[in-house]
């Protein structure tokens, strides 16, 4: 007899937990393979056909940059002051409301500079101004 028991005329106690297991794998594997089937499982619809372009409509940029001499540039064309500024961010954000304004500083600048410059593009009326920075691939 391949089982033996202590007392051999009385009942087993012991449980036999294979057939359990081999239900259990079963039951994994055809969860897994339904799990595929309704994951891609969709209402289907016709969706209308139209231009993506103009969907997705990213706001217009203007990029001002100061350079370490002090000087300001906007898109690449120089500023004669802070006044010339105010009024090419102003007349940009009348032409698209949707106006985000990248503000790049060269070099280390006194923080006092960066901010008369950044009120300066805030009073025109740029409500989105963003700042330039290098990824810094030391971490």
């Amino acid at each position: 007899m391949a089982f033996s028991n202590k007392n051999s005329g009385g009942p087993i106690s012991d449980i036999n937990v294979t057939p359990l297991v081999d239900i259990m794998l079963v039951l994994v594997i055809i969860l897994m393979v339904t799990a595929e089937f309704t994951r891609y499982k969709t209402v289907p619809v016709h969706l209308p056909k139209v231009n993506a372009a103009a969907v997705k409509t990213e706001p217009h940029r203007v990029t001002v940059t100061i350079k370490k001499t002090g000087e300001i540039y906007i898109q690449d064309k120089a500023a004669n002051d802070l006044n010339d500024l105010f009024e090419q961010v102003k007349a940009a954000k009348a032409a698209f409301p949707d106006l985000a304004v990248i503000l790049r500083a060269e070099g280390d600048h006194p923080y006092k500079k960066i901010l008369t410059v950044l009120d300066k593009i805030k009073a025109a009326g740029a409500s989105k101004v963003g700042l330039a920075v290098d990824a810094d691939k030391t971490y």
